[in-house]
């Protein structure tokens, strides 16, 4: 492998690794501390986590559109920037409104290194082994989150949530400095498009909607680890246990990736999405039925391929099913989907707990939204022309 196509997949390991992994991954940790800081419920405090998500998703869609080869790199720093001074303003938050204005910031400012324009990266970057690369690129994330969740919980505990933010911006701008120098494509060159006038794409096609409502069931349930700290204070775990089980959902979403990507360049994305559904459903059951820290930890590991199926074979079977040519214009679209039903789920699992005071039915809504997901996408290749 070429040296500059090894440090561009280096560069979007670590981009993963930041913008998924630091934020989406470990920001679960953040709820309890700080709405005892602020003596507000869960369910409130995780709505920052909401509005960085919902943000991301309307930036991604902005952000296809108006990124090209030659102004991706300013918009790539300016992304940086912006994310180094949301967490300065969240570290100093006083009320849930300013912690709601940084998160905003935050959202806007990680789209320009977030998985959209990652895996648009890849697809524009490489024409062999695509599945096997996103599913290196994407394991990062995972990486990331079992390593930060439980560093930034011994930090909270330590020095404070507000450290926390501190700690994470150097972090997160540390992770994002070597892509300043990467060579990144997010346009085909204009030799491999196809000549010639194209026929609009259709939105509104049911392959696409299929696709949508697919991806927002796999993202509504990749919203569930965030909240395995009070899961496991809920069934009576010591709490260390907690952020053990966000370690181990996050081993299982790096383990999951690398063979999801290995298997979507040999079966397809549809076949390799049968796969990471069926792992997923059997961690769902474990933390369901179980009371006991082993069994709990074995199922947070299976539970993992939630990650594999919304971050890599999702990409992957968008490709398959609508071509690279109008990949661009779906994938954006889907994710967007996916990104809105992230951020509602988030909270809503937050005032699930808070009137329930269990977070059974939250898991119990996962399994339904995965043999959703699945169903979906057989639906999906069902009714889009070859």
């Amino acid at each position: 492998m070429k040296k500059n196509n090894l440090f561009l997949i280096v560069s979007l390991c670590l981009m993963a690794a930041s913008s998924i992994g630091l934020f989406l991954n470990s920001l679960g940790v953040f709820f309890t501390p700080i709405a005892e800081s602020l003596n507000e419920k869960r369910g409130s405090v995780a709505l920052f986590s909401t509005i960085i998500i919902f943000a991301n998703a309307s930036g991604s869609i902005l952000l296809s559109r108006l990124a090209t080869n030659r102004n991706y790199r300013k918009i790539y720093l300016g992304g940086v920037i912006g994310t180094l001074v949301s967490l300065i303003i969240m570290a100093n938050a006083q009320s849930l409104v300013m912690l709601y204005g940084g998160s905003l910031v935050l959202g806007f400012s990680m789209c320009t290194y977030f998985m959209v324009i990652i895996t648009t990266i890849i697809n524009c970057s490489f024409k062999e082994n695509v599945g096997t690369i996103t599913g290196i690129v994407m394991s990062f994330s995972g990486l990331a989150g079992a390593l930060f969740s439980p560093l930034f919980a011994s930090i909270i505990r330590s020095w404070g949530w507000r450290m926390g933010f501190y700690v994470m911006a150097g972090v997160a701008v540390a992770l994002c400095l070597p892509g300043l120098l990467a060579e990144m494509k997010v346009e085909r060159e204009q030799s491999e498009v196809q000549k010639g006038e194209k026929a609009k794409f259709n939105y509104l096609s049911a392959s696409v909607i299929f696709c949508m409502l697919m991806s927002a069931c796999y993202m509504a349930i990749a919203t569930l680890p965030q909240h395995f700290t009070g899961l496991a204070a809920s069934r009576g775990f010591s709490a260390a246990i907690g952020p053990l089980l966000v370690s181990a959902s996050m081993i299982g979403n790096i383990v999951s990736k690398l063979i999801a990507g290995a298997l979507a360049d040999r079966l397809g994305g549809l076949k390799t999405m049968a796969v990471m559904f069926l792992s997923n459903l059997a961690g769902i059951i474990l933390l369901l039925v179980s009371g006991n820290t082993a069994v709990s930890l074995a199922g947070a590991f299976l539970f993992g391929a939630i990650f594999a199926n919304s971050a890599v074979v999702l990409s992957i079977f968008c490709r398959e099913l609508f071509g690279l040519d109008d990949y661009r214009k779906v994938y954006p679209a889907v994710v967007f989907a996916g990104n809105v039903a992230n951020a509602l789920t988030i909270s809503a699992i937050g005032y699930i707990y808070d009137y329930t005071s269990s977070y059974d039915p939250a898991l119990i809504l996962t399994a339904v939204l995965a043999l959703g997901g699945i169903l979906l996408a057989f639906l999906a290749s069902r009714v889009q022309p070859k």
